[in-house]
């Protein structure tokens, strides 16, 4: 499963952090509040039930999210610590893990796994943040790993931008995972990084010169 986050305000700000002499501060900041959407993009597909309250007027009706409890955030380092950052903001009651993975840039561009941390995740909604799906290789390996280490209820990768390319090795070899991201670019250069182009959400990202 594909989805595509293309909610306006998510879109600014991925134009934002995408051009050429961004500072810090400001890349660090997008990136945070579109991990904050991301997270509020997964809650939507949550379990929920009907619940009632008291209000100082009377009884309300409202619902309560039944699966919250059972998330498990995982930070790819280095680059996902910002992205997990705003996701925890919203999953504030979450476990989380770390995995420390390395992809050599010389095609075939082999990953290795190193560093490796996971609380248990069998039935669990395990959420692998990484900013950048661009060759599919070190999410592969990630996946992986997790696999060997137990049964996760659901799959789900939180990123920022991703390759055609990408995807299609990911599903390829992990078909049950969800893929949540704003912005799939058509193609890599040859050292494996993903090019900038026209493809979904980029009539929203690249349209004109941003100001």
């Amino acid at each position: 499963m594909i989805k595509l986050v293309d909610h306006l305000l998510v879109q600014e700000k991925l134009t934002m952090i995408r051009r050429e002499g961004v500072d810090g501060i400001h890349f660090r900041g997008g990136i945070i509040e579109i991990g904050r959407w991301l997270a509020y993009e997964l809650t939507n597909t949550l379990e929920k039930e009907d619940v009632t309250v008291q209000t100082p007027l009377g009884i309300a009706k409202g619902v309560r999210i039944r699966d919250k409890n059972d998330i498990v955030v995982v930070s790819v380092l280095r680059a996902a610590i910002p992205l997990v950052e705003g996701i925890m903001r919203v999953f504030r009651n979450a476990q989380y893990g770390v995995v420390g993975a390395s992809r050599k840039d010389e095609p075939p561009f082999p990953v290795e796994v190193g560093y490796f941390k996971l609380p248990p995740v069998d039935d669990k909604i395990l959420v692998i943040a990484d900013p950048m799906l661009a060759t599919g290789n070190t999410m592969n390996a990630i996946l992986d790993r997790v696999k060997e280490k137990g049964n996760p209820r659901r799959l789900v990768l939180l990123n920022v931008i991703a390759s055609k390319q990408g995807i299609e090795r990911v599903q390829t070899e992990h078909p049950d995972v969800e893929i949540y991201t704003c912005a799939v670019d058509e193609e890599l250069n040859p050292d494996g990084y993903i090019v900038p182009g026209l493809g979904d959400a980029g009539d929203k990202a690249f349209g004109k010169p941003y100001p």
